[in-house]
Formats: C-alpha cells, structure tokens, sequence
C-alpha cells in the first residue's frame, strides 16, 4: 500500500464521523457578527505602487492584466487558467448541509464549483485595480463578493465541503482587505463584513483537521497556513492563539516530513510541488509579520525542494513537464503569463529559500514584489547535481527527463520511465496531463494509466496495479544504473512494474548531439522458470505535440511553424542479426486513430495542460507479440524550420 496505518486510521475515523452526523454537528453555528471584529493586524501583502508595477510588468502585460479584469467585469473567468468561462457564484440548489455532497454532482466534477469559490479572480481584479485606480474593479469585486458570501451560506452547498477548499480563500481574502482599503466603494461595514467570513472560514478547518492528516498532503499544508494567517492577523480574536499554533505545529511537520532531502515532494506532481511552494511563501511571509524564524530544517527542506523543481523547468519558457497530478491549481497567479509558466513562484522561492535568484529580473518578479521577497544576489543560481533521469546539455536548445518513479508517499501515476522532450522551448514529447477526476469513465483519471505515458506496456497492464481512482499498489520500482549512465548525456534505468509477468523493462535515454535523441527499450526476463519463454503484447506509446504529420511503418515526420520532428523505429535487433515480427503501427489523434487499424483509444491522441482543458495531439502507438528478450529502438531528430 502507499498510504501508512496512521493514515488509514484517521481516514476511517472521519468517514465514521462523516456517517453518524458528527462533523456536521461540530461544524453548525460557524458564523460571526461582522460588529465583533477586531482589526487586522499586519498585512499579508505588500500592494505596489501603480507606477512600480507597471514598469515591472510591461505595456504588454500591463495590457493582458487588465483585459483579463474587463472580463471579470463582464461576468467571465479563466477556470485552471485555461479559456474563458462564465463566472458561476452560486452553488445548485437546493442548498443541503456540506457532509451529503460527494466529488460528482449531478454527472459535474464538483471542481468546476470550487474553481470560482477559490476566489482566484479577485487577484486578477486586484492587479487591476492599481494598475488604472478605476472603481469599476473593485465594485466588481465587492458586488461578486457578497453575491459569493451570500449564496455560499457557512455549512452549506458544496463550496463548504473540503476544509482544504475553504482555507484557500482566505489569503485572497486578505488581499481584498489590503488592495482596496482606499477604495470609495468600500465602506467600513463592507470591511467588517470580510473579516467575518475570514473567521467563519478559518472556524470551518479544526474540526474536520483530521480528514487533511489522514490525506498528508497538500491538504494537510493549505489548512493549516489558513489556520496560522488567521492566528497571525487576527491575533485578538479568542480562538486565535489556537489557530496559530496548530498551524505553525502542522506547517513546519508537514515541510519537514513531506518533502524528502533530496527536495522531491510528496505528491509526486510538478504542479502540486508549485502549489507547496507557493504555501510555503505565505507561510514565510506571515511568520516574518509574527517576527517568527523558520526552523533550520524546514528552510533546509524548502531550500531543495526549489532547487528540485528547478532542475525540472524548461528555462526559455517557464514550463515544466506535466508530471502527476494536475489540477489546475495556481493560487498566485502573480506574473504568470500562463498558467504553465512556473517562474514567478521559482523566483520567488528561489530568493526565499534558494540563496539567489534562478533567473533574470522580468515579469515574473511580480509576485516576489507582491509578497515581500527581498531580491537575492545577480549571481548564477547555485546548482545542485541533476536527479538522475534529467539530460540538459549545457548551451543546448533541447533536453529531455525520463521519470524515475515515486520518490516518497503516494505515487500518483503508473509512469515509470516516461521520457519528456523539450526543444527551443516547446513541450514535444508530452505527458497527458489529468484532466478530470470527477467525471463518467475514462476521464475520472483515466491519464494516470500506463498506456497514456510514453513508455512501454506489456500484456496491456498498468505497470502497478490500480486499487482506487488515486491509489496505485506500491509494487514498483525504478533503479538508475550508474555504470551505464552518463550525467548530461546517458541515463540508463529498469523498473520491476511487470515482474509479475516475468519480465523487466530496461529504458536507455541518451543525447547523440544537438537536436538528436536516442530512446532503447529492452523487455528482460526474469529468473522465474516458465514465465520467460512466454509470448508477451507490447505496446509502446509516444505522445506527440499536434502538427502536420506524413508517417510511415518504421517513421514518422512532424513539421511545425518553426522546426520539425522525426522519430524513427527499429526492432527487435541482436547485432547484425535482425529478426522482423509483425508489428502494428497506428497513430491517434483525439481517441480516432487517423492511421493504422481502428479501436477504441479514447484517452489517447488528447494533452491536458490544465484541468477541465484538453487539446488534440498524436499518439504513436506500437503493438507487437514477442517473446523475451526483445528490443526497440526510437530514434529522435529535432531541425530547424530551414532543415526539415
């Protein structure tokens, strides 16, 4: 199993809670009179000046940002950061006590409820607001704001279900109360009225606390920062000091046993590690107001898991490999032009804990200014050895990762020795993403299976065994191989995933020159009498960023605006000795296959950059039948536009 005894212990215990009645009794009466509140005391955030920020974004940006708020004002929004939806505060109705909803309504993912209730629009109003001190921002913001507070009642509707859901409002919260204190829309009632629903909320958390030490998560993490703000700024309320504690306890176990030492995080998720890191800021900059110091080891811990992360990111363009789960989750999305953009919160961090700046000054120092950071040294950012699976040559415009499995806790998808490929700042060998968790099968994570990964499938098995829709049997392991790997240049691992099969797959990664990549897999046997004469299926699956294709059965060309793409195959080679099998060769695109035999493919050919968001790509997908030893070779060529 991935999840320890204690874990299930506490799991077990809330759902008893959840059926005799128990968390909806001990979460009624959650409200406070807005004429009993006391005042902030310190702020959260550190609201620029109009002039500052608009030279640190740019005309350009500046432009975006405010584009982005006109349609927030005309009652659309950017659900996960993807494309424009309506803006939808109210829950469905009727309105039923928290503890009866489940994560599917009605045939919707309950996601798409709580994405407008994580209130991540009001950040995009703000910006607004000081970039042009036009009211019409925040009297939309305060008019979404009570229809929200007011159609949201506390321990009511679905938006009350997760404690996790509700602490992640209240830093945007907070940022209302600072942004557009001088705001002439806003009146002292409106002011009292906010700190209100800020108590309500953080009210909400202790008592299902359980629920988010069961998960030991980012659940964990997110409920107790909206646990310590709170105690922070809010320090003459009486449950105050409770809250303070709790959160600085939870907080500081939770970087400390979560993250391991080598910096990897325990979801196994990039976008989930920028989720951590971003709490981790707001931790940092409550417990600076508090004129707290962060424990050595929970610096110490944060520090790599920076550098992590770090190592992870495509330079020219912000992104990362889609690795793990993704939710969709950018909770400052300070400086980001997209939502794959991972450099506001890397810049951020990075001067934080990190010692230095990773990169150059530019837009994505916008959240660093927003929350205080004070800017590091010029100096290069010091670098820490590459993980084992990472290939960046140095001055070089494409590299690639092959993923090295769970490194703690959870692992969140059957992806062992998936290979991402990068070039001149393009995603071309992709990871699907998630998509969905809550929906009608395929897509209640269905891109968490083996088969949507680039890497190799025996007997049409996931190469761990699928207990839930979020936990895998802890069956597998992946094992780089020192002898044969070259750091920057070769890596070389297997995975014990299908040793229940009789055999082992065997991944080489290795860099031939600039734009050229060579990809072998070999499926071993293993030592078990009988299993290795056996006949296998095997499937290899490519993912491939969408673009004009010709393809034949050992190559396929892809050509975009810029450069193209080759891959070319060979198989089954013993030396000069080549034995053919038959072998298929298909490629699909959005579940269809456009070449090769028909079937049924309905999560191939589809990337998910964010959640609820798919766009079409190319699945290349090999199937063939072949005892062990056996071996296949991919060869890949990235050209300029002028070579192809």
């Amino acid at each position: 199993m991935t999840v320890g005894a204690g874990q299930v212990a506490l799991f077990l215990i809330y759902r008893l809670g959840l059926k005799v009645g128990w968390w909806r009794r001990v979460t009624q009466n959650l409200g406070v009179d807005p004429d009993k509140v006391p005042e902030l005391r310190g702020e959260l955030f550190v609201v620029p000046s109009p002039d500052h920020l608009k030279n640190l974004l740019g005309a350009e940006e500046t432009d975006r940002v405010l584009a982005l708020a006109d349609e927030i004002c005309q009652g659309m929004f950017r659900p996960f950061g993807g494309d424009p939806a309506p803006l939808v505060l109210d829950p469905p109705c009727p309105l039923k006590p928290w503890d009866v909803y489940r994560d599917n309504l009605a045939g919707e993912d309950i996601k798409i409820v709580w994405e407008p209730a994580r209130l991540g629009w009001v950040f995009t109003l703000g910006r607004a607001y000081i970039l042009s001190r036009e009211e019409r921002y925040a009297q939309t913001c305060l008019s979404h704001l009570k229809r929200f507070l007011q159609a949201n009642p506390p321990g009511y509707g679905p938006n009350w279900v997760s404690g996790q859901e509700v602490a992640l409002r209240i830093p945007a919260l907070l940022f209302v109360l600072q942004v557009f204190q001088s705001s002439s829309s806003w009146l002292n009632e409106d002011r009292r009225f906010l700190i209100s629903s800020i108590l309500t909320h953080a009210r909400r958390i202790p008592p299902t606390f359980i629920y988010a030490r069961a998960q030991n998560n980012n659940h964990l993490i997110s409920e107790a920062l909206g646990l310590y703000l709170v105690g922070v700024l809010l320090p003459e309320w009486p449950e105050s000091k409770r809250w303070r504690d709790i959160g600085w306890r939870w907080l500081n176990w939770a970087f400390q046993h979560q993250i391991t030492s080598s910096g990897c995080y325990v979801q196994n998720s990039h976008n989930y590690h920028r989720l951590m890191l971003q709490l981790a800021l707001l931790f940092v900059r409550a417990s600076a107001i508090e004129g707290c110091d962060l424990p050595d080891l929970t610096r110490e811990r944060l520090k790599m898991a920076v550098h992590w992360l770090w190592e992870r990111m495509d330079a020219r363009s912000g992104g990362v490999p889609n690795y793990g789960h993704n939710d969709g989750s950018n909770i400052l999305p300070f400086g980001s032009r997209s939502f794959i953009d991972y450099r506001p919160t890397l810049q951020a961090a990075g001067q934080c804990f990190g010692q230095g700046r990773p990169l150059p000054s530019g837009p994505w120092d916008e959240l660093s200014l927003w929350l205080g950071v004070k800017e590091g040294p010029s100096q290069d950012f010091p670098r820490i050895t590459l993980s084992p699976g990472i290939v960046k040559p140095a001055g070089q415009s494409s590299w690639a990762m092959m993923y090295g499995g769970s490194c703690k806790g959870r692992i969140a998808h059957a992806d062992f020795l998936h290979v991402d490929l990068w070039s001149h700042g393009i995603n071309l060998l992709l990871d699907a993403g998630t998509y969905a968790y809550n929906l009608p099968s395929p897509w209640n994570n269905g891109l968490a299976r083996t088969l949507v990964h680039n890497t190799l499938v025996v007997d049409g098995q996931d190469q761990l065994q699928h207990l839930s829709k979020f936990l895998w049997s802890k069956g597998g392991k992946v094992r780089f191989l020192g002898h044969l790997s070259v750091p920057e240049q070769r890596w070389t691992a297997f995975h014990d995933g299908y040793t229940r099969f009789g055999v082992v797959h065997r991944r080489s990664l290795v860099w031939l020159g600039e734009g050229q990549w060579e990809v072998t897999d070999e499926i071993l046997p293993v030592n078990r009498r009988g299993l290795a004469q056996q006949r296998h299926q095997f499937d290899l699956h490519w993912l491939i960023r969408d673009g004009e294709w010709e393809i034949d059965i050992t190559q396929l060309k892809i050509k975009y605006s810029q450069f193209g793409l080759e891959m070319r195959l060979r198989w089954n080679f013993d030396g000069d000795n080549v034995t053919f099998v038959p072998i298929t060769v298909r490629l699909i695109r959005q579940g269809k296959a456009i070449f090769g035999p028909a079937g049924n493919f309905d999560c191939l050919g589809w990337y998910s950059p964010t959640y609820y968001h798919r766009v079409p790509a190319l699945s290349l997908l090999l199937t063939w039948k072949d005892a062990v030893p056996c071996k296949i070779v991919t060869s890949i060529v990235v050209e300029r536009a002028g070579n192809c």
